[in-house]
């Protein structure tokens, strides 16, 4: 349906046009983006390039045991087509299915095998943002007196790893308890369905049983949180913001949390109202430097996605319609 993504970017552009023709000129903000500072967009552009790379070794990291492990080019391939797809075509969530289909197009590694990394990696990444979130709540967003007690805000996240780490060590027990229940369930594609996920999920735990491996996912995860706060941080000295590292923090956690629900092609309009609101909460109070920070940020963070995503649909050989396909068997 590429008329119906064309068709709601062209309405968010004109949306946004005519609202800040309200509020500021483009000449105003055309200025405010000529006086940039280059090298800091540029350590920006290098940055995010670092995290998707990082972020590809993880996935590989998460394929262990006997069987075939993906070597990287494979697995970072199949990970920018998942993030290009996801930015084009949000409505579906086809991103995953891209990604674990382009991955066995590649390496014929077992879909089932790769959903269960993608649990792994999505539990690591809510656990890291719990953290921050822990860590960075009592002193921003809420004042002592009415926020949640603070030892509440570490438990939650750990108790959620825990779950994880304890669920790996007692897959077979699990699996087998799952494999009875829908043994007994009527021969229903709908009924059994969400059995088969979860079997698929808890199969892919196996890189948690390793102490070693899990510590490594664990630092890369924070690793790559820690890229994702310097990344606003370091847009600051291109605008000449004088705000901090915390503050940082607070963009992207505001910025995940609005971005992680399907919304609109390249994320137009969700990304940059979220970043202007934090600006604005913070006492930016010039708007062409508001809107063009957050047009640089955007840009920042989605044109290598879709630079590497394109070259990524020719290697992995990505079609439309056999994804479909596939999610419909699936």
């Amino acid at each position: 349906m590429p008329w119906l993504n064309l068709l709601l970017v062209l309405i968010l552009l004109g949306i946004g046009i005519w609202y800040l023709a309200g509020k500021v000129s483009l000449a105003d903000i055309a200025s405010a983006l000529r006086l940039a500072d280059p090298v800091p967009i540029l350590i920006g552009i290098g940055m995010m390039l670092l995290t998707v790379l990082l972020k590809a070794w993880r996935w590989q990291f998460m394929f262990v045991g006997p069987e075939q492990k993906p070597n990287y080019s494979a697995s970072f391939w199949a990970l920018m087509l998942g993030q290009y797809v996801n930015l084009i075509v949000p409505f579906f969530r086809l991103g995953e299915v891209a990604r674990i289909y382009a991955l066995n197009r590649q390496t014929n590694i077992s879909m089932a095998r790769s959903i269960g990394t993608l649990v792994v990696e999505k539990v690591l990444d809510i656990v890291v943002l719990m953290l921050l979130i822990a860590v960075i709540m009592p002193v921003v967003i809420l004042p002592q007196s009415i926020g949640l007690p603070e030892p509440t805000l570490w438990l939650l996240p750990l108790f959620a790893l825990a779950a994880l780490y304890v669920l790996a060590f007692r897959t077979e027990t699990i699996t087998a308890l799952l494999r009875n229940i829908a043994g007994r369930l009527p021969d229903s594609g709908w009924l059994q369905r969400p059995f088969n996920w979860a079997i698929s999920g808890l199969e892919g735990l196996a890189a948690l049983r390793s102490g070693r491996t899990s510590l490594v996912l664990v630092l890369l995860s924070v690793l790559i949180a820690l890229l994702s706060i310097a990344l606003p941080f370091v847009l600051f000295f291109a605008f000449d913001l004088q705000l901090t590292l915390v503050q940082a923090a607070l963009i992207h956690v505001v910025v995940t949390i609005a971005t992680t629900p399907p919304s609109t092609p390249g994320k137009i309009g969700i990304f940059n109202g979220a970043v202007a609101l934090m600006l604005y909460s913070f006492g930016v109070a010039d708007d062409a430097l508001i809107i063009s920070y957050s047009i640089v940020f955007h840009l920042v963070v989605i044109l290598p996605q879709i630079v590497l995503g394109s070259i990524a649909v020719a290697k992995t050989d990505w079609h439309w319609h056999r994804a479909l396909e596939q999610q419909s068997v699936s």
